[in-house]
């Protein structure tokens, strides 16, 4: 289980702390990020949305795909390339269900991967194909496949440091993650 909290530094003391101890096993981990938000603008779905649009889709390899929207998330506030990486976990978990499934893999058994590699195609191919395909999960195209969308915040966060990108998003979108998707 993974829990997302969101809350003003000032409120984060001993009890709270001792809350979440009791409340998680001892071999839980706790990531911490910081965010000023009086410095830092704003990234919303919109923003998230913007970058994706840039996509380079007449581009021969991956990397040339993908180049547009990796550099324009690298000349953001490192903030930004989390939150980037958050909502596309979100988006991708949200299509993470049996339905869309057994689209992707009518005749045959699901390859977790693969079809993680589907709904990252369904994401990349931007805003109003994702909700089509959200909606109504016969649009989707089990044909898709675009795994390089799932490096765009780590290639930015290493643009912008040189260092690798060490982050785990509070919400899976690896396959069978939405455990209300697969009821």
């Amino acid at each position: 289980m993974t829990s997302k909290f969101s809350l003003p530094l000032s409120e984060v003391d001993e009890k709270f702390l001792n809350e979440l101890k009791a409340k998680y096993p001892g071999h839980t981990r706790l990531d911490i990020q910081l965010v000023d938000t009086d410095e830092i603008p704003s990234f919303s779905i919109t923003d998230f949305w913007q970058i994706i649009d840039l996509l380079n889709w007449s581009a021969e390899e991956t990397e040339e795909t993908i180049a547009p929207a990796v550099d324009a998330l690298s000349k953001h506030p490192l903030s930004h390339i989390y939150l980037f990486e958050d909502m596309l976990a979100e988006l991708l978990y949200a299509l993470d269900t049996q339905q869309h499934a057994q689209v992707a893999y009518p005749d045959k058994p699901i390859s977790a991967d693969g079809f993680l590699y589907v709904r990252a195609a369904i994401v990349a191919q931007g805003k109003r194909h994702y909700e089509e395909v959200l909606h109504t999960p016969e649009k989707l195209d089990k044909h898709a496949d675009f795994e390089p969308l799932l490096s765009v915040a780590a290639l930015a966060y290493e643009k912008t440091t040189k260092k690798p990108f060490d982050y785990i998003p509070a919400i899976s979108y690896e396959t069978y993650s939405n455990e209300a998707g697969w009821e």
